[in-house]
């Protein structure tokens, strides 16, 4: 048996956040909860012999006029433009998945590994023009493992061997490993690989909003997703197979707290329930609390009692360096003391559906 999740205790006690919260409460309560049931999605096996450089594919780096090609580059998290500080050198681009060597080439180099399923689930998006995003020719493939949706994402591939609505097994085949998007050659071929939560269904009005171009790629969009550490996943899963994905993001460290006035259930804990905490506490609160990773990763949403017109920054980790730099510019400022930018705000604004 898999452990269920159940909704708040308190729940019959809050009447207007019921109506708001309980069906999608109920529903996460009765959702069957299925395993992972994670296999890698190529042939490289490396992650799991603990040779890391032969699993990561180099990126290409200069710093103070050196020239590397570092495995780490390929890493998930703050692994990528280093800038030295007062503090020492700091990594302060994000990279939101891992990127995966091929394993077997042909006689000029091409890669040959063919890309499969990570899981259980659906084919969500097909991008098949190479030119339209960084991702270069993409896969997402959506997974319901009974606690929200998550959406895995399959990057650069050279070829696509899978169609929007097909139902996928652990293992099917999505593509051929390649090296389309931005910045890849053939020497660098690689898979970039995510797992996500999804942010916003209603992404499009929000980039409209934010950015005034074209979206060409709906809910799908990178902007939309969030990153987990999926190489820290599969090593989890493999010591413990009946892992959730709850339980696995409620380890992940916080760097900051926003608060948001209360205009309703965000929309993130309409998504993904069991992030609520508190929840007996939340009628008639002026605001919600909302736990971030550094890189922007919803951890917890909690009533507040604070009073707020506009987002808020109500705690931060200390750091010594900029919080722009640990964060993705979400914070500006340092030491305890931070503000959202105005990417911040946007960003909150996409959590909370308040835009």
């Amino acid at each position: 048996m898999h452990p269920r999740p159940s909704p708040p205790r308190s729940l019959l006690a809050l009447p207007l956040l019921w109506i708001a919260l309980a069906p999608v409460l109920m529903a996460s309560a009765r959702a069957e909860v299925r395993p992972l049931e994670l296999l890698l999605p190529t042939p490289n096996r490396a992650l799991f012999d603990g040779d890391l450089p032969r699993f990561y594919m180099y990126t290409d780096r200069t710093f103070e006029g050196r020239t590397t090609k570092p495995w780490q580059g390929g890493k998930f998290g703050y692994s990528r433009n280093p800038k030295r500080t007062s503090e020492g050198v700091v990594f302060t681009r994000f990279h939101e998945g891992v990127d995966i060597r091929p394993v077997e080439r042909d006689s000029a180099g091409r890669p040959l590994d063919i890309v499969r399923a990570i899981s259980a689930g659906r084919v969500a998006y097909v991008n098949n023009a190479a030119s339209a995003s960084n991702y270069g020719r993409y896969v997402v493939v959506e997974h319901d493992w009974g606690y929200g949706k998550f959406y895995s994402l399959y990057a650069h591939l050279g070829s696509v061997r899978c169609e929007v609505g097909q139902a996928v097994r652990p293992g099917s085949s999505l593509g051929v490993l390649g090296y389309t998007g931005a910045g890849i050659d053939r020497t660098r071929a690689h898979l970039h690989l995510e797992l996500n939560l999804m942010l916003s269904t209603r992404f499009t009005e929000w980039h409209d909003g934010v950015y005034g171009t074209a979206n060409k790629h709906g809910a799908f969009n990178g902007l939309n997703l969030a990153g987990i550490d999926i190489a820290g996943l599969y090593l989890r899963h493999r010591d413990d197979p009946d892992i959730t994905l709850p339980q696995f993001i409620a380890r992940m460290r916080p760097y900051f707290r926003v608060v948001v006035a209360n205009r309703g259930v965000p929309d993130i804990v309409r998504f993904y329930p069991w992030l609520a905490r508190n929840m007996a506490d939340a009628e008639g609160a002026p605001s919600w609390q909302i736990t971030l990773s550094s890189s922007g990763v919803p951890l917890e949403v909690a009533p507040s009692q604070q009073e707020v017109d506009a987002p808020a920054v109500s705690w931060v980790t200390r750091s010594p360096v900029a919080h722009s730099l640990n964060t993705r510019s979400l914070l500006t400022g340092s030491g305890d003391a931070a503000r959202l930018s105005t990417r911040g705000r946007q960003y909150v604004e996409l959590l909370t559906g308040a835009f």
